[in-house]
């Protein structure tokens, strides 16, 4: 009897699995649709799935997020930029117009879109679609980039963690960061990008080909030059997740461009990891140590270069997170998976990891992503914990 038992409720229980879905499907919960768009919670973060042509996904975007992009607005450009730093409006569109105005047609779409359904001006768009850009007039973001695989999963699925720091101007804007997903209808890869909301140019994403990119600033090793007739990187990290559906298409798109400024752009597809170190006339492509262990930050490591480390440890302490990363890496050889590189990007640098102590607001955003399993785990400190999210629910 007692074995009967057992096999009806094991019974009932893969059926109950069968028809409610994986848990994270719980999880996700439907706070509206538009035009074939949905706007989801999960947990404390903001998810947007669009599809059809960008026009069409610009408005679905416009309308399904029309509230946080004015509160967005009026926190940032108003609050922040306008009454406390004394930017003009004026300057700002001049500024933001320089960038947007280079954009491929496509990308150009999604903002008059958006415009459409927002009920914001065009301008307003453009200029909240600069953000990134405007923040860095306070200076520049300390980055941090890890992948495992190989040896150092036992053979289990590529892991790769990265921290996006920057510092107290945007410790207040956890709430507006959101969860993107593009599912064009031209053919295109579907796209994921995670950010703030109203960024068309994106700092890190994921594809429903299981390549995932994120970027690191290199000027302490590739100069303050920044060249005004090219392609912003931002934007092209989104075009190389949209037109990639293997990581040699990405390889071959990321040699033939020419960045804006220096930049480390990190790759990774379901079983390797590479970081590609672009200089504004050269870019290498650097591997992991012992084919399984890759770890990036803000300086060139490729010795080809010529260019020697830093005398003295930087403001960003790039060299002490490259340290302490490479050290995390050897104790849990063999050991990693999403929850351990979630211990990892939870250890602060004093502690001997990659991220800043809470207090000092540096670590602003985090991911760790499991490319073969389409899963997301984002953290913002001091906003939000782990937040699993399963990519192939949203992708077409």
């Amino acid at each position: 009897m007692k074995k009967v038992r057992s096999m009806v409720l094991g019974f009932l229980f893969a059926l109950s699995l069968l028809l409610l879905g994986p848990a994270q499907a719980q999880d996700l919960k439907l706070r509206g649709e538009f035009e074939g768009g949905k706007l989801y919670q999960a947990g404390k973060f903001t998810v947007v799935e669009s599809r059809g042509n960008y026009r069409q996904m610009g408005r679905q975007y416009g309308k399904l997020m029309r509230n946080q992009l004015q509160e967005f607005y009026q926190a940032s450009i108003n609050d922040l930029f306008i009454k406390k730093y004394g930017l003009k409006y004026e300057d700002m569109k001049e500024a933001a117009h320089l960038i947007f105005d280079l954009y491929p047609e496509r990308f150009k779409a999604i903002v008059y879109g958006m415009a459409e359904t927002s009920g914001m001006d065009q301008d307003k768009l453009i200029i909240l679609d600069s953000f990134m850009p405007l923040v860095m007039l306070e200076g520049l973001p300390y980055c941090t980039g890890m992948a495992a695989w190989g040896d150092y999963t036992n053979g289990e699925p590529l892991v790769f963690g990265r921290n996006w720091d920057f510092g107290p101007l945007v410790k207040d804007f956890g709430r507006f960061l959101t969860l993107v997903i593009f599912n064009p209808n031209d053919g295109s890869v579907p796209t994921a990008s995670f950010g703030y909301v109203g960024g068309i140019a994106i700092n890190n994403g994921m594809n429903k080909a299981g390549l995932f990119i994120e970027n690191n600033e290199g000027v302490i090793s590739g100069g303050r030059i920044y060249y005004d007739n090219r392609q912003n990187v931002q934007l092209m990290e989104l075009a190389f997740l949209l037109d990639s559906s293997t990581l040699q298409q990405m390889d071959t798109a990321l040699h033939s461009y020419r960045t804006v400024f220096p930049i480390i752009l990190n790759v990774a597809s379901k079983n390797v990891a590479y970081s590609y170190e672009c200089a504004t006339f050269d870019t290498k492509r650097r591997s992991g140590v012992n084919d399984g262990l890759l770890v990036a930050t803000n300086h060139f490591v490729d010795p080809s270069w010529g260019i020697a480390l830093p005398a003295t440890e930087p403001e960003d302490k790039t060299l002490t997170r490259r340290k302490n990363l490479l050290a995390q890496g050897e104790k849990h050889q063999g050991k990693f998976n999403a929850k351990t590189m979630m211990e990892v990007f939870d250890t602060t640098i004093p502690e001997g990891g990659p991220t800043w102590p809470l207090e000092t607001h540096h670590t602003t955003y985090q991911i760790v992503a499991v490319p073969e399993q389409l899963k997301l785990w984002l953290k913002a400190p001091g906003y939000a914990d782990w937040t699993e999210v399963d990519l192939e629910e949203l992708f077409d």
